[in-house]
């Protein structure tokens, strides 16, 4: 499996003109022709749709319009977020440290313990301490990171622990331990959340620690 295809190996001696891959729905998903000497294709899984529907897919082989052999392929993505790092706290990881304010930001660790990759678009951080700090209920950054079957790290595209900027100061005095979730918007499968309990103290300055975390899915999300 590359990155973003499926690929697809047959027998020297097999006289294969064509291969169907059907969906779970009964559907022709795609097509490849081979030529004589060719015992190699792929499919394309990302990018091809942003509704690529999961499940059990039917690989059929076709000479002309004989149907030759069928198999059966499971195509799922399941993404979790196993954790998510504040710099300030990890300072050892690979951030941007050109950037102002780089010990704000966060790297989300997301699982796929699927059989294809899965394509992330957005990271939401509701309750975060920069959105507080702006009056709103979340922020968000968009992103446009693969995620194949395994461990992926990503960073933030933006500040996430932020308790200041140039014009406002978040009052700790009226927060105690408050929860920021992080959901990751996916393009295949549904879509994972993680939740973390932040501690807000401090008079003069606003201090942060982080209680405790867990994580979740939503159904639905990039799930068909």
């Amino acid at each position: 499996m590359e990155e973003d295809e499926l690929e697809i190996e047959i027998a020297d001696d097999a006289s294969v003109e064509f291969i169907n891959l059907v969906d779970p729905n009964g559907e022709l998903y795609d097509q490849q022709r081979l030529e004589s000497s060719e015992i190699r294709t792929s499919f394309e899984i990302l990018g091809r749709s942003d509704d690529f529907v999961t499940g059990d897919y039917e690989l059929v082989a076709l000479s002309g319009d004989e149907q030759l052999e069928t198999t059966t392929v499971t195509l799922e993505a399941e993404c979790r977020i196993t954790d998510v790092l504040w710099a300030a706290e990890n300072p050892d990881m690979e951030w941007d440290t050109d950037l102002p304010h780089w010990d704000e930001y966060a790297a989300v660790v997301i699982e796929n313990t699927g059989t294809i990759p899965s394509l992330l678009t957005e990271l939401e951080w509701a309750g975060a301490p920069v959105a507080r700090l702006q009056s709103k209920e979340s922020q968000s950054y968009y992103h446009e990171t693969r995620l194949p079957p395994g461990q992926t790290t990503v960073y933030s595209a933006g500040s996430v622990y932020a308790t200041n900027d140039a014009v406002h100061s978040l009052d700790c005095n009226v927060l105690e331990t408050e929860p920021m979730t992080v959901t990751a918007v996916v393009q295949v499968g549904p879509d994972p959340s993680y939740t973390q309990q932040i501690k807000y103290d401090g008079d003069q300055s606003c201090e942060l620690s982080i209680e405790d975390s867990s994580d979740e899915l939503i159904a639905g999300g990039g799930e068909n």
